[in-house]
């Protein structure tokens, strides 16, 4: 899932327009909490905004496995293939590897837990941002919940 900064930064990066990066993906097809509050409403549906997928892979993976919009990736894929905890005052408390097969850029103790602790903060306050804003999102009235008011909404136009 991407934030709206994730999108702006995507936007700028690759000059194209924020609907050809991101899809709306259907509360059945994604498997989500019912009370998360990265819920969309679009009219009468829940929906959450990922990167946009081309067959079984995000449509920004390169032919050798690798990103294309490295510089612009969203927060959370930047912390991939990390699971990151740190307390309120910063501190790394907890740092976990995600079991999902090799990944190119596995930690090779380059980047320093300071850094990954950065990282997870910045994706906590753009998600806490993103999901304020998707609360007053939610409270439109359904006939102005529609795509093209999303971008105008989140100012991605």
């Amino acid at each position: 899932m991407v934030t709206d900064a994730d999108i702006r930064r995507l936007v700028a990066g690759t000059g194209r327009a924020w609907q050809h990066l991101v899809r709306f993906v259907p509360e059945g097809a994604i498997s989500l909490e019912k009370r998360s509050p990265w819920w969309l409403w679009l009219s009468a549906r829940r929906c959450v905004v990922t990167l946009r997928w081309e067959g079984h892979a995000c449509a920004f993976l390169g032919a050798d496995n690798r990103c294309t919009v490295y510089q612009q990736r969203p927060v959370a894929c930047r912390e991939h293939p990390f699971s990151i905890e740190h307390s309120d005052s910063g501190a790394l408390v907890k740092l976990t590897k995600s079991r999902v097969g090799r990944c190119p850029n596995e930690w090779d103790g380059g980047l320093s837990r300071r850094a990954l602790v950065a990282l997870s903060r910045q994706t906590g306050r753009e998600s806490e941002a993103y999901t304020k804003r998707l609360r007053e999102w939610n409270h439109l009235a359904a006939t102005e919940r529609t795509r093209s008011r999303f971008g105008q909404f989140f100012g991605l136009v």
